[in-house]
């Protein structure tokens, strides 16, 4: 067994969702606003807001690696949604439910595959080439990635290792 493939790779879209409720499930508009990484850093707020862009985008890089031969994507300056998208005015929890409706959309997307459309293929912005299966696993790693910081912003945990 490949250790990418694609029922792992479902599982794990399926199971951020939940680690992230474990978590998040208490925190209300107000801590998820001032609840930081650091001096400069993210607030938990900005960090999902993040993920729900991210699932956007994403879910847009598939859709299109579905529909086109071999398709280039552009760069995205994720620095600049921040302040596009206005993160930190934005409502926790409608931020919330719109990422687990875009991840519900994405799990029943790549549910439907045949296994050769799971590896159509795209290029990154960075020049990478890449699969629909990798880009399901950059969800997943994008998400824990995200998940530690907001872990760390609410002092749930610090580093370990």
């Amino acid at each position: 067994m490949s250790l990418l493939d694609t029922e792992r790779a479902l599982r794990s879209l399926r199971k951020t969702p939940v680690i992230l409720h474990s978590f998040l499930k208490d925190v209300d508009q107000e801590r998820a606003m001032t609840a930081t990484d650091g001096p400069d850093g993210w607030s938990v707020l900005e960090a999902l807001c993040h993920l729900n862009d991210f699932a956007q985008i994403f879910a847009g890089r598939i859709d299109t690696m579905l529909a086109t031969d071999h398709p280039t994507f552009a760069l995205v300056d994720h620095l600049a949604l921040v302040v596009d998208n206005r993160y930190s005015e934005q409502n926790f929890e409608a931020v919330w439910g719109q990422y687990l409706e875009r991840r519900r959309a994405l799990v029943a997307l790549l549910v439907t595959l045949e296994p050769a459309a799971w590896l159509r293929t795209g290029v990154t912005g960075g020049g990478v080439e890449t699969t629909v299966l990798e880009i399901a696993y950059n969800v997943f790693i994008h998400d824990i990635t995200h998940a530690e910081q907001m872990i760390r912003s609410l002092g749930l945990a610090t580093d370990l290792i």
